[in-house]
């Protein structure tokens, strides 16, 4: 660069011996000399972003691709500080898990609240409730009506048909009270069989929160790949075109 201001100088130099003084003023000559030095302040003060250009016009600048490239990363960093909180939620949970929360109070009030309903529909059809007795005294009421045919002469009407039926009936009170005891026994081993359950189903609902704070923190490093990736496509892109441009000569 000096090479080309001291040029310049004597450039300027041949041009004011040139001048006669019919041609030129020495107000001429003096605004001559401001414009060329103004023109050789300015004309050397290149930056290395516009001097890589000159070399290689056809070359992208490190500056643009950056540019170009920024959006992505953005992105991906917008992306990744929501999976980031999303993860925390999930592990925060996950640490939590040795006390109560509002999920599992839910799950224990629906079991306890079956458990008390089917309770309560078992002590009214137990061996000592009203139900029992009606059934009792019913088959009780049965039997002496039947007896009460039986002592009817043979040509009593409807006497044989009516002692025939009178029979089932009593039978069928048998029956249902067989049933009726089965159906108890086996609704209080089913019950006792979901309450077990209700242990299980909570601890089922803990791994479920475990593998859900896992999927949150995998998605985390996800993300975090997600800017690498943009940051590498800006490092090979940047390189890519440094290599396209010719050294500078010292």
């Amino acid at each position: 660069m000096p090479a080309h201001r001291d040029a310049a100088r004597a450039g300027l130099r041949d041009l004011l011996r040139s001048l006669t003084p019919h041609r030129a003023t020495p107000m001429l000559k003096v605004l001559l000399l401001l414009i060329l030095g103004a023109g050789l302040a300015g004309t050397p003060g290149w930056t290395q972003e516009s001097s890589y250009s000159a070399r290689n016009p056809n070359r992208t600048s490190p500056t643009v691709i950056l540019e170009n490239e920024m959006s992505n990363i953005r992105s991906s960093n917008a992306q990744l500080g929501a999976r980031i909180r999303t993860a925390m939620e999930k592990l925060e949970e996950v640490a939590r898990l040795t006390s109560e929360d509002e999920k599992e109070v839910q799950v224990d009030n629906l079991f306890f609240t079956l458990r008390d309903e089917v309770y309560a529909v078992l002590n009214q059809l137990d061996l000592n409730s009203d139900f029992a007795d009606a059934l009792n005294r019913a088959k009780e009421g049965t039997i002496v009506l039947k007896s009460w045919y039986e002592r009817q002469p043979p040509d009593y009407p409807n006497r044989e048909q009516s002692i025939a039926q009178l029979e089932r009936a009593i039978q069928e009170y048998d029956i249902v009270d067989d049933r009726l005891n089965q159906s108890r026994t086996l609704a209080q081993e089913k019950l006792s069989t979901i309450m077990r359950q209700h242990r299980v189903i909570l601890q089922e609902m803990k791994i479920g929160k475990v593998l859900e704070a896992i999927a949150a923190a995998r998605a985390v490093v996800e993300g975090l790949n997600d800017i690498t990736t943009a940051m590498t496509v800006v490092e090979e892109k940047t390189h890519e075109s440094l290599q396209s441009s010719p050294p500078i000569s010292n």
